[in-house]
């Protein structure tokens, strides 16, 4: 009777075959939801190393996952579970409790299972299901079968410790998230089978150095590979032809890149911050978006042949930029597309560019020349401030608007001509031009703006339009060579400090339109010493008008018989030399 007992013991004990080395057991399953049965409470947790056989369903992998979870020691003989080898497991699908598909996993099977160093995925499996492994941040290495097809959405995310996967050569899909945050991968190959990469797939694999995509995927997803900081190179298959928002994002070691032949468009924020990249091939994209390439420090040339649109900030930053060439049928230069290229020296628009945006070119300090095309009708605010190497502009015939502090400490400007039909010319537009000379103006000018020509300092003659009818604040206000000045017919107003500290200004000529002259608006002219009215009716000016001027030295010559009305006129009583003319 105790012999047969103790034979019915062993055979209860057969699917139990512990290995020689503690802390091992291999488990076999001959009955699908009996694993529990095999593994009971005084077991359960006893073992580091586990290998299950057999077909196993929801209720055994409820097990599975409750060992998985256990992340404390509670007593002497427990174990943290740190490899499963489901190699020789085969999941069949269940309808109870929890509930499995034949060949996969349910969705967060081990989510932060955090003693997970190593796992061996069953032969049969077809795909990684959604957040499997997510949070397992101390597996190293996982095993997949050939026969897998899909790793799902997030089926990997933040495991920041794996550094040893092969994808295997049957292979379609890698979905959203999927090595998101696998900061200790560092190699990969993408093979030929897949057909389909998602965004964020290997967002901040940040030790990442090297990846080969050998499939026909025709787009870098977004995100893709978003933030993996030690990338150096990649070849991309030559049947992409588009590159998604913020594809290669912040890989900072991102040198070169090898660019399919057919690429057409290069998404917002695609290669943004990646300050290693020394150059890259783009003839034949059509759109690159905003931010495409801002921030690459060591970008030197730049190429595109087919533009049809470059977003904002394409290339705002990229302080290594020398040369450009664009040609295409694009219409705008966006704002501040080229903000910042501070060694950007030669540029080529195409002859299609009808807007240059707001600070398109701000700071391009090393930029001596530019060809503005024919096409031109808009050029936005702060366009060209701060090119100061910029020695001569050519505004187009078909120029209509011109924004504010447009060529604003263009230090080295000589000489500008406007030829189109600018009404305006707005504030700041040529401000601390120092070096400006010569100022051809079109007859279309009908005001100046505040602070227009403020500081150009070598500016010693400008004629103005006949159009033009009023001067704004501070216009011409320390333009110190300016010597002569004939104010147009049609101007009727100067406004405050206009020529305020114009220290060379010697003859004014007013015209009999003039009804008002602001406040310090010829303030310390010190050599003014002619003033020439056209009107018998003296225009109205405050007593800071002409402060600083050496009234006893300057004659303000009036029309014949006008001499009462100014005498009546307190402020112009106190010139002390009204001459009427001959």
């Amino acid at each position: 009777m105790i012999k047969k007992k103790v034979i019915l013991l062993l055979l209860a004990l057969l699917p139990l075959m512990a290995t020689a080395q503690e802390g091992e057991l291999t488990v076999t399953v001959d009955s699908v939801g009996t694993l529990a049965q095999l593994l009971p409470d005084s077991i359960r947790y006893n073992h580091s190393s586990l290998k299950i056989c057999g077909k196993i369903n929801g209720n055994d992998l409820r097990i599975l996952k409750m060992i998985a979870s256990h992340l404390a020691v509670k007593k002497p003989s427990e174990r943290l579970l740190a490899e499963l080898d489901l190699s020789e497991a085969t999941i069949v699908e269940s309808k109870g409790g929890f509930r499995t598909r034949s060949d996969a996993f349910p969705s967060a099977m081990f989510v932060n299972s955090k003693t997970l160093e190593k796992v061996i995925l069953p032969a049969t499996m077809t795909e990684v299901s959604k957040s499997c492994f997510n949070g397992c941040i101390n597996l190293k290495e996982v095993v997949l079968p050939e026969g897998l097809t899909l790793i799902d959405d997030n089926a990997f995310i933040n495991c920041s410790s794996l550094s040893i996967i092969k994808l295997p050569s049957t292979l379609e899909r890698i979905e959203n998230h999927a090595f998101d945050g696998c900061r200790s991968l560092q190699v990969l190959e993408v093979p030929e089978s897949v057909t389909h990469i998602d965004n964020y797939a290997f967002y901040k694999c940040s030790s990442l150095e090297q990846i080969s995509i050998y499939c026909g995927i025709t787009s870098i997803p977004n995100s893709a590979f978003y933030g993996c900081e030690r990338l150096k190179s990649i070849d991309l298959p030559a049947s992409v032809t588009t590159i998604g928002n913020e594809a290669f994002r912040g890989c900072t070691s991102l040198e070169c890149i090898s660019m399919p032949d057919e690429i057409k468009e290069i998404g917002t924020s695609a290669f943004e911050s990646c300050a290693s990249l020394l150059a890259i091939e783009m003839k034949t994209a059509n759109v690159i978006g905003s931010d495409a390439f801002r921030l690459c420090t060591s970008l030197s040339v730049v190429d595109i042949e087919n533009a049809v649109r470059i977003g904002n900030n394409a290339f705002e930053g990229c302080e290594g930029l020398t040369a450009v060439s664009i040609d295409g049928n694009l219409k705008l230069i966006a704002p501040e597309t080229f903000s910042g290229c501070t060694n950007l020296s030669s540029i080529m628009l195409p002859s299609t560019i009808k807007s240059i945006g707001t600070r398109a070119f701000l700071n391009c300090k090393s930029l001596p020349a530019i060809e503005l095309p024919a096409s031109l009708t808009r050029i936005y605010d702060h366009a060209f401030e701060g090119c100061a190497s910029l020695r001569n502009i050519y505004i187009p015939n078909l120029v209509k608007q011109m924004g504010s502090d447009t060529f604003r400490n263009c230090i080295s400007l000589d000489s500008v001509y406007v030829q189109g039909f600018v009404e305006k010319l707005e504030s700041s537009v040529f401000r601390y031009c120092h070096s400006l000379r010569t100022v051809t103006l079109p007859v279309s000018i009908k005001s100046i703006g505040d602070d227009c020509f403020e500081q150009c300092a070598l500016l010693e003659h400008i004629n103005l339009p006949i159009s033009v009818s009023s001067i704004g604040d501070n216009a011409f206000e320390r333009c110190s060579s300016l010597k002569t000045l004939v104010l147009p017919a049609a101007c009727t107003t100067i406004g405050s400090a206009t020529f305020r500290e114009c220290s060379g200004l010697m003859r004014v000529e007013f015209p009999a339109a003039l009804k008002k002259i602001g406040g310090n608006a010829f303030a310390k002219c010190v050599s003014l010493r002619e003033m020439v009215m056209v009107s018998p009716i003296p225009p109205s000016i405050s007593s800071s008008t002409f402060k600083g001027v050496v009234l006893d030295a300057c004659k303000v010559m009036i029309p014949r018989g006008s001499r009462n009305n100014f005498k009546k006129d307190r402020a112009w009583n106190k010139m002390p030399q009204l001459v009427e003319q001959e």
